[in-house]
């Protein structure tokens, strides 16, 4: 079993235009006291069709021609966890001395654990679009459920006789 945080979310690009005076970017301002995020990712307790998860508000660009103040990194913004589990069953039948036969049944993900992915984070000024129907398209804090990811549940059988 592993169980841990969820992987860190990097903190978005400004948008000061200081990339393009120097050939490189600079972080975005940290708002005090304002949530990074509007909905708590490991509660399962919203739809990722229709929710942006990362709080635009939370984040301001610099000054022109300022660099950022933000680190790059913060232990608070992260992805939702991705607990693993792998389970293993064994028996050893002793046939006579000097012969058994072992029987492992090995289970990977048993739970059948599917991951949402990172949300979308590297401009805070992205337009958060919604469909017609009210799906979310694409902005910043938008999960792409298209393509979910899991290594799918799977299984294994041994047998091993020794003599």
């Amino acid at each position: 079993m592993s169980y841990q945080s969820g992987l860190l979310i990097q903190v978005p690009a400004a948008q000061n235009a200081l990339s393009s005076l120097l050939f490189r970017s600079t972080n975005v301002n940290r708002v005090p006291d304002v949530p990074l995020f509007t909905q708590d990712l490991n509660c399962h307790c919203f739809d990722p069709n229709k929710t942006f998860v990362l709080n635009p508000a939370a984040w301001s660009d610099p000054a022109a021609g300022q660099w950022g103040t933000a680190a790059a990194y913060y232990n608070d913004y992260r992805a939702a966890r991705r607990p693993e589990e792998n389970a293993s069953l064994a028996r050893f039948f002793r046939i006579r001395e000097g012969m058994r036969l072992e029987i492992r049944f090995l289970v990977n993900n048993p739970f059948n654990r599917t991951y949402l992915n990172t949300p979308s984070s590297t401009n805070a000024k992205a337009t958060q679009v919604v469909s017609a129907a009210g799906q979310v398209v694409s902005g910043f804090g938008y999960i792409n459920t298209g393509t979910t990811w899991a290594t799918p549940r799977g299984g294994l059988l041994e047998a091993r006789f020794e003599f």
